[in-house]
């Protein structure tokens, strides 16, 4: 299984289009089905959280244990990522487990992820996410750091939903000068199809689909990966 770094630098290479993530709002293994049939390339799935975008609350590891391990046989041979929570909700048992389930990576802000907590890299792949409150110039230090992958998560929360700009995309572009490591852009704006070829030319080598764009049914997540898929083609 290529994991999600080596996808990345494929990307990079232009070997292939950008990688596309879903991101699910909810350990539903229908959801985690239709991307999958819809052509996401690596899903990520969430614990021990209050799901933002969606609203959901999302239970601890024994909670959603049964449908976490229907969709990691679900996809097994390609990429999935957790998010394992925040630091108030972050148990060392539950993040130990996770590589043992067959996790290949997880997610978290680079303010959420404690040191000495998560297990080393090459058990499980660090995507950390610099946040609307990070100061662009956080992205310089990101190469000397132990993570594989920045998730460019640098919208704030009151403007989620609303169109991707020029004004995004220099910003993400201005981040992409700062720093080697692979980029993913999240949906905090509502990323049309279009827009994959506009943040690859910047050097974009994933972009990470959620409910802002994909909706809440199996039908519009199958739908919506359909599209961005046709787009790259």
């Amino acid at each position: 299984m290529e994991s999600l770094t080596e996808l990345l630098l494929s990307a990079r290479r232009k070997e292939r289009p950008p990688v596309l993530i879903a991101s699910l709002p909810r350990n539903d293994p229908a959801l985690a089905a239709a991307a999958l049939e819809g052509g996401a390339d690596v899903v990520k799935v969430h614990i021990n959280i209050n799901h933002r975008a969606s609203q959901t609350r999302i239970g601890g590891l024994a909670e959603e244990r049964p449908a976490l391990e229907e969709i990691l046989a679900m996809w097994r041979g390609r990429p999935v990522g957790i998010v394992p929570g925040n630091l108030e909700t972050l148990q060392a048992g539950e993040v130990a487990e996770l590589p043992k389930m067959g996790f290949s990576f997880c997610s978290l802000y680079l303010h959420d992820a404690p040191l000495g907590l998560l297990p080393p890299c090459d058990r499980l792949e660090r995507m950390l996410a610099l946040s609307h409150a990070d100061p662009p110039a956080l992205a310089g230090a990101l190469d000397g750091l132990d993570l594989q992958i920045c998730e460019v998560s640098i919208m704030a929360p009151d403007t989620y939903g609303q169109p991707l700009t020029f004004h995004d995309l220099a910003r993400y572009a201005a981040l992409r000068r700062l720093t080697q490591r692979p980029l993913v852009v999240p949906s905090q704006h509502r990323i049309p199809p279009q827009a994959c070829r506009d943040l690859s030319a910047i050097g974009i080598e994933g972009i990470m689909l959620g409910t802002i764009v994909c909706g809440a049914t199996p039908q519009s997540w199958r739908q919506a990966f359909r599209e961005f898929q046709t787009t790259l083609l």
